[in-house]
């Protein structure tokens, strides 16, 4: 999968890489880190190179689920500023922007292809 979306990706997506949990459940995931202006053209990138994916005869039976990104810069910033995470960043469970909640990938999902 990470191959294909790799060949299907155009420049003015700006994929930076891409990752892939396919034993993730309630479903698969494909992580996609992206170069954007902001998180609604992060989004709007990711949604149409994943459709364009699915096009393909190899993803028959497939659908697109979900096309979220979050906003990482300020997250960042804050660990360099020393100020830490805003309130906000958790929702109390220990999930974050950075980690989706409700789609945990298994540990054997973590390994490098």
């Amino acid at each position: 999968m990470k191959s294909l979306v790799h060949v299907l990706a155009r420049e003015g997506d700006g994929v930076e890489h891409v990752t892939a949990h396919p034993r993730a459940l309630p479903y698969p995931i494909v992580g996609l880190y992206l170069r954007a202006e902001s998180l609604g053209e992060a989004e709007s990138n990711g949604a149409a190179l994943c459709r364009r994916v699915l096009e393909r005869a190899e993803c028959t039976g497939w659908s697109l689920v979900l096309a979220q990104a979050p906003m990482v810069t300020p997250f960042y910033e804050s660990l360099l500023t020393g100020s830490g995470p805003q309130p906000g960043w958790l929702d109390g469970t220990g999930q974050g922007h950075l980690r989706p909640g409700g789609f945990p990938s298994t540990p054997s999902d973590q390994r490098r292809e």
